[in-house]
């Protein structure tokens, strides 16, 4: 059940989201998504996924294009456990954001109004993360998250100022899809394809420490030693803070402890 405070926490952020960009110029399909990927989002912050996969579950419904939603409700699904239903989620966020242009827009008005949408629902996940960090203090991982995406704002925005179709051709996975993919595959106990996402992750954001510690877990259970050292360096280079009993447990996997 989610609390007063909660219900607080869900109206500042829309809040936010609305002093950002003119909900003129965003469909109302939309602003409904992301009013139910809000309330999502609080309930994840209290740990209660059933009620947050419910609400990422209705953004979708209520705009079916909304790559995010179903990324979230990967991550609504991993609280759950049910690795498989997340596995879903983040392929069918994956493919949204590969999927050809002909598929999703009819016209150049409806693709001028889907641009509109996703800086919209954009700008919503950058308050709900700087919500979190205002709760819980600023990690890498956040602060590579919110940089993501306020650059694919940026880029949204320039090309839909300067040519409506360049804006099209920014099709690029984030980073964070492959990267929670890859942990759904992982802990699925699915060891290859957690490898291939998590490489993907970061041939599309090499900044991104948490890919990393991800990837030197992998090499560290399937007995990869030097390779998980290596993405350990990579992960603290970056500025990540690696957890001192993983660093511990491979220097002593190495020397047969």
């Amino acid at each position: 059940m989610r609390t007063g405070l909660s219900a607080t926490i869900v109206t500042l952020a829309l809040a936010s989201t609305l002093s950002a960009q003119s909900t003129k110029s965003v469909s109302a399909e939309a602003q409904q998504a992301n009013k139910h990927y809000a309330q999502g989002w609080s309930a994840m912050q209290a740990q209660s996924w059933d009620d947050a996969a419910r609400e990422f579950q209705v953004a979708i419904d209520s705009s079916p294009t909304f790559a995010l939603a179903y990324y979230s409700l990967g991550r609504a699904e991993m609280g759950r456990k049910n690795f498989a239903k997340a596995i879903q989620a983040y392929t069918k966020c994956r493919d949204l954001y590969t999927a050809p242009v002909g598929t999703q827009f009819s016209s150049q008005l409806a693709n001028r109004q889907r641009i509109n949408d996703q800086i919209f629902e954009y700008q919503n996940a950058i308050n709900q993360a700087q919500s979190q960090s205002t709760a819980k203090g600023s990690s890498q991982s956040q602060s590579v998250y919110v940089r993501e995406l306020q650059a694919r704002i940026q880029r949204l925005e320039s090309a839909r100022d300067r040519n409506l179709d360049e804006a099209l051709t920014d099709v690029q996975v984030p980073y964070f899809v492959p990267m929670a993919l890859g942990a759904a595959y992982f802990r699925s106990g699915q060891f290859e394809d957690a490898e291939r996402e998590y490489k993907a992750a970061i041939a599309a954001n090499q900044a991104s420490g948490e890919t990393h510690n991800n990837l030197a877990v992998l090499y560290l259970t399937t007995g990869r030693f030097d390779e998980a050292e290596s993405e350990v360096r990579a992960a603290e280079k970056v500025g990540f803070r690696v957890n001192e009993e993983l660093k511990g447990d491979i220097r002593r996997k190495r020397s047969g402890g």
